[in-house]
């Protein structure tokens, strides 16, 4: 079973289920509410669990019009189709 907590391991499948809960900013109770997410994923050649992360987080700053910077990755989970 493959260690999809670690960022490196290579996502070999033909395509993946994921959901994940992002903030912006540092989590703070009332301050900004999480958005959980859901989606798959067919990765290319060479595609790690870090690039499929590196990814929803940059899809999460682009649609709320903010630096990927401030999107914080709260959990994930990831599985193969």
């Amino acid at each position: 079973m493959p260690d999809y907590s670690n960022p490196s391991t290579p996502l070999t499948g033909r395509k993946y289920t994921w959901s994940v809960t992002l903030t912006l900013g540092p989590a703070r109770p009332g301050s900004n509410p999480a958005t959980d997410r859901t989606g798959s994923y067919a990765p290319p050649p060479g595609a790690t669990v870090g690039t499929l992360l590196d990814g929803i987080r940059n899809l999460h700053a682009r649609e709320c019009g903010v630096p990927v910077k401030d999107v914080v990755l709260v959990r994930y989970s990831l599985s193969e189709k």
